[in-house]
């Protein structure tokens, strides 16, 4: 069949250079990249079909059989090569949950998965089903090294990837499985010394062009001086400090997940004229505030990152195509109202920043550093109390190997940083996955009451709107 072709995801043979910053800072184990996330079922699958559903995957976006291969002097970008020992029987896991099968014992075995390190020679990524969840549900529960890819991109290909039936459908694609090529780490290191002499007109051509911008000088100070002043702001160097609050930092991770109709979060933006992100920043750094307020501690604002996409046409589905974006989160400001409002105005601001796409400008030079000089780098730029992050999820019924998909909570790595929170809303429902540094947030029962507050005066906003979900809260799973 003509039809029987892989996904166009994920086709790129080397790594990018943001990629590789993140596949490096592994070296530092603070800094590793797991991302994650937990699919709650509403029934217990054919595990059959499951397999069946992973090898078909794994032959329509072939990277999940990729592994990654790099240079001897391991610098410059890596390469992706299909695994030629690939073992489905390796990453997908089949473990059952302890104590009563609640979310709680679900989500505390889901951390300790997320904090073991991913294998470097095989593909980055392993799949479990998770068995004696309560009410005869399941969970399966997936992580991968964000070098695969950032949140829309993730999304896109699980959009294609799951069903929107309960039975198998016929007719599917069937591509064969990808043929494995011999790589070896010389082939790696002569393409990027190719790569490397193929820049040099272009660096030819950025010389010449300097040269006649120099006809019009003032011109070309003010745009040189307007872009040297936002390297700073967005490289996180003149960020507000850190809370004392949250100033401890570890290896432990620890999961929480909340929910709440996306509805009101569309009607509170709607009432204070802010987007749908903006509101969602605003309850996180409500949350905050009132952890603080508990705990008698008082700071005007926290540093807070925020990834922008810079996803262009003709870009990659697969990879990172992301800028980073800093705020002073004002957990200062009482009046929700203000808050989302300074929100509104610091995030517009940060999209603005003339270097906004700095790390994915700089990425080809921090490529060639070794990945302990390179850790050092990323651990002097990533230290903010909050990094934040909201991905469009699938607005209809979804299913896996005749399972329907209840829930999907996402969980991003801890770079450094004290919260990372990530929202994805699956079906009217706004699901938020935080993974929290245990040294950072010492109460958690604490912080997710203070956090539910947070939202929830955010959401009184538009109390006063017919559109407003009566009596909808955000809630904690537990």
């Amino acid at each position: 069949m003509t039809d029987d072709k892989p996904l166009d995801w994920g086709n790129d043979a080397e790594m990018s250079a943001v990629d590789t910053v993140m596949w490096r800072g592994d070296a530092d184990r603070r800094l590793r990249s797991t991302i994650s996330v937990v699919e709650v079922l509403d029934c217990e699958p054919d595990w059959d079909r499951l397999v069946a559903a992973h090898d078909w995957g794994t032959r329509m976006a072939p990277r999940f059989r990729q592994r990654v291969v790099e240079s001897p002097l391991r610098t410059g970008t890596p390469s992706w090569q299909v695994d030629p020992d690939f073992d489905l029987h390796y990453h997908l896991r089949r473990v059952r949950v302890a104590g009563d099968g609640s979310m709680s014992e679900l989500f505390s075995l889901c951390e300790q998965i997320a904090m073991t390190p991913l294998d470097p020679a095989r593909p980055p990524w392993e799949g479990y089903l998770i068995d004696g969840l309560s009410d005869g549900k399941t969970a399966y529960f997936m992580k991968a090294h964000h070098a695969l890819t950032d949140g829309m991109g993730a999304m896109l290909v699980v959009a294609q990837l799951h069903s929107t039936t309960r039975e198998p459908k016929p007719g599917k694609p069937q591509p064969p499985a990808p043929k494995p090529a011999e790589l070896s780490g010389l082939d790696v290191l002569s393409r990027q010394v190719s790569e490397e002499l193929s820049r040099l007109p272009k660096l030819a051509g950025l010389a010449v062009d300097g040269v006649r911008a120099l006809t019009d000088p003032k011109k070309t100070l003010s745009r040189v001086l307007r872009y040297g002043r936002s390297v700073p702001r967005v490289a996180g160097m003149i960020s507000p400090e850190g809370s004392p609050l949250l100033a401890g930092r570890s290896v432990s991770w620890r999961f929480s997940a909340f929910e709440a109709d996306f509805g009101a979060i569309r009607a509170t933006s709607a009432a204070t004229g802010a987007s749908v992100n903006d509101v969602y920043l605003a309850g996180l750094i409500g949350g905050f505030r009132k952890y603080h307020d508990a705990n008698g501690v008082f700071v005007e604002s926290i540093p807070v990152a925020i990834p922008i996409s810079v996803r262009q046409e003709g870009d990659s589905a697969s990879g990172n195509r992301i800028a980073v974006g800093r705020l002073a989160g004002p957990i200062g400001i009482d009046d929700p109202f203000e808050r989302v409002l300074t929100i509104r105005e610091q995030v517009r601001a940060a999209r603005g920043e003339p270097a906004v796409d700095i790390f994915n400008t700089i990425g080809p030079v921090l490529a060639w550093l070794p990945g302990q000089v390179l850790t050092q780098f990323s651990g002097t730029t990533s230290m903010n109390d909050l990094q934040a992050s909201n991905v469009p999820g699938i607005p209809w019924d979804t299913y896996f190997a005749g399972a329907k998909v209840e829930r999907m909570y996402p969980f991003g790595p801890l770079p450094g940083c004290a919260v990372m929170a990530t929202m994805i809303t699956h079906n009217g429902v706004a699901c938020l996955g935080l993974n929290i540094d245990a040294a950072a947030v010492t109460d958690i029962d604490l912080f997710a009451e203070c956090l539910v507050e947070g939202f929830d005066e955010v959401f009184d906003l538009a109390a006063s709107s017919s559109d407003h979900p009566v009596g909808s809260r955000m809630v904690r799973v537990i």
